[in-house]
């Protein structure tokens, strides 16, 4: 397998992840072969793994009497992490209270802005005041309908110092998907901008307020003004302005495992599920990720492509517990052409890049090979969401910066976090995610719940501290026992269809419930993508079961560039590549050109409501896509078996 990017030992030695190895060894006098000796500890040896990270990092982390910092129970749900401690996410930001840039701010329309570390204090101070004010106590609940702004970072970190649970919503929500994900929490407070700008439009989306109201009746309503030249001074503007020079409240010290915010899953099987992170988790989690796994440092700027209803806005937002900077982006990723991307990334002179694989790819195909020229300030890119594809790892490699490392992720917002990600001491193998995330006690199942090195289920066999403390709501953990304890008896099933490497990392073939099974053979979709990539023609893809005869046959669906048509030419040449490229189980029964592929609004495609809509089984929740009206062709479509 073909190595992009392989760190010499000098480069090694000032990784954070290399320090801290070195501060284990010396701590438990021994000494580790490599990497995989290292995780192996890690995950043998828990409560001094964690507790040791705790101290490498000096984190604010208050002891008490009995302290134990992991506690193992028979079952994986009850297990705890530094019982009898008090902790608090905003404390650790707390620490830092100097000019240093915190913020940037980009928006589609080109306006920007920046915020400093001391500017942050006292406008989460201002936020907190006011949230005292109105009588908001530890425990309550404040969502956010938000952009991706200044304000939505603020109010979370505002919430995170009185012990109140955060929870947001990105304003292309439709209003019954914020209703069935916010009317779960039953919140005292609700944030909300004026408008948000995407594709060169302007969207008036608080008008839709008076709409949810009717359902959820929220007491108090927080309203605030995005940010531009003609900025209006609205409810939060004012509150900056007459809380800018009050005294500074304390931060409150809750349990390791209190409530930080609310997690929605994406509600294709149904209502969406609240999935809760606590302080402590998320603390110890982040940090390690961004700082050992991505090495992460106080002079670095992360740009990450997200919006404010995905998981990798709370993991992007950590960088503040390091005293580095992020930049946020709100708007189209490719408006008025696709170089926006590359300019805000240039503008922004963030050092780590971070988008969805679906990201990369468009840009990989929106012909801009003359203008892209490498990001000079860029020390690594992060690739999530959906498995990366060779062509495009390499497209990464040569045309945004071919001298740093491209670590492709992968969690999830059940975790806020990552099982498998990068490693900076190691390799980058094209096509592979690095290694194992330390503490992280990974491995592939296959049917039978045994361990294999054949494609199969990805594992958890022990608990992590990020793990979620419950599903809101979730009488008995049913929900929760439901969603990963099912297949395997006290074992995490996270749902994806991997493959371990020879070179120690991990190939992801898609979601597991996605998998393709005809013959009996199970099959993960992203092969056939990965194959596809081999064909310009094509836009993208979206390969599904469909059953019939007691047998499973792949039906194939895909988007050609725009005036492409599907001929007869063309599928002979498709399904003789996918047979000779894997085998004769990849190739489609039956293929179909379409003008969309449906995607969530994090920007995976949903294999699993388009199986759903042939194979004529219930669908329960279509909130969750970003473009329901895709499904329309496909309900058209009739197949007979």
């Amino acid at each position: 397998m073909k190595i992009l990017w392989k760190p010499n030992n000098s480069y090694i030695k000032k990784t954070n992840l290399y320090r801290f190895q070195k501060y284990i060894e010396n701590k438990i006098e021994k000494k580790f072969n490599n990497y995989d000796s290292f995780w192996r500890w890690s995950i043998d040896n828990k409560g001094i793994f964690w507790q040791e990270l705790s101290v490498f990092f000096d984190l604010n982390i208050k002891k008490q009497k009995n302290f134990k910092s992991f506690q193992i129970n028979k079952s994986f749900i009850k297990s705890s992490f530094f019982i009898n401690s008090k902790v608090n996410y905003f404390s650790e930001i707390n620490k830092i209270r100097n000019n240093s840039l915190a913020i940037k701010f980009y928006s589609e329309d080109n306006f920007s802005t920046k915020i400093s570390y001391s500017e942050l204090h006292s406008m989460v101070n201002s936020i907190a005041i006011y949230f005292k004010e109105i009588g908001l106590k530890k425990g309550d609940r404040v969502v956010g309908y938000l952009p991706n702004i200044p304000d939505s970072v603020l109010c979370l970190l505002a919430c995170s110092k009185l012990g109140i649970v955060w929870s947001s919503c990105s304003p292309d929500f439709g209003v019954k998907a914020v209703i069935d994900r916010f009317k779960q929490l039953k919140p005292k407070l609700m944030v909300i901008a004026d408008y948000y700008v995407y594709n060169g439009k302007k969207f008036n989306y608080s008008n839709q307020l008076d709409e949810i109201q009717k359902t959820l009746r929220i007491p108090n309503i927080l309203k605030t003004s995005y940010p531009s030249k003609k900025q209006k001074t609205l409810d939060l503007q004012k509150i900056y302005l007459k809380n800018k020079n009050k005294k500074n409240i304390d931060t409150v010290f809750l349990p390791f495992d209190y409530p930080l915010y609310v997690l929605f899953s994406s509600g294709t099987t149904g209502l969406p599920k609240c999935i809760t992170h606590t302080h402590g988790g998320v603390i110890l989690q982040h940090i390690k990720e961004l700082s050992l796994h991505s090495n992460i440092t106080k002079k670095d700027n992360m740009l990450f492509y997200t919006t404010c209803g995905w998981m990798m806005w709370n993991w992007m937002i950590s960088n503040l517990l390091l005293g580095a900077s992020i930049t946020l982006y709100e708007g189209a990723l490719f408006y008025p052409t696709a170089k926006k991307f590359i300019d805000v990334a240039k503008k922004s002179k963030a050092t780590v890049l971070g988008a969805g694989a679906k990201v990369y790819e468009y840009l990989q195909y929106s012909n801009l090979k003359k203008e892209i020229t490498c990001l000079k300030n860029i020390k690594s890119i992060l690739s999530t969401g959906s498995p990366l594809a060779d062509e495009t790892f390499e497209f990464i490699n040569k045309k945004i910066n071919n001298k740093v490392p491209i670590h492709s992720i992968s969690g999830g917002t059940d975790i806020v976090s990552c099982f498998m990600l990068g490693n900076p001491t190691t390799p980058v193998y094209i096509g592979e995610i690095q290694c194992p995330g330390l503490g992280m006690d990974i491995d592939v199942f296959n049917d039978r719940g045994v361990s294999t090195l054949k494609t199969g289920e990805l594992v958890c066999l022990s608990p992590f501290p990020s793990k979620p403390i419950y599903f809101w709501n979730d009488k008995n953990n049913k929900k929760f026992k439901n969603a990963y304890f099912k297949k395997f008896k006290n074992t995490w099933s996270h749902g994806d269809f991997v493959k371990k490497t020879k070179y120690g990392g991990y190939r992801i073939y898609g979601r597991s419930d996605a998998t393709l099974n005809p013959g009996g053979v199970r099959i993960g979709t992203a092969e056939i993508y990965n194959v596809l990539k081999s064909f310009k023609i094509i836009q993208d893809a979206l390969a599904v079961g469909f059953s019939t005869n007691n047998d499973e046959k792949i039906v194939l669906f895909l988007k050609l560039q725009i005036k492409k048509k599907l001929s007869d030419t063309v599928i002979f040449k498709i399904r003789t590549f996918l047979k000779k490229q894997l085998s004769p189980r990849h190739v489609p029964w039956k293929i179909f050109q379409i003008q969309d592929i449906p995607r969530t609004k994090s920007g995976k495609n949903s294999e699993i409501i388009v199986k759903k809509i042939l194979n004529n089984d219930k669908i329960l929740n279509l909130d969750a896509l970003a473009n329901p009206k895709s499904l329309d062709e496909y309900r058209k479509i009739k197949i007979n078996g």
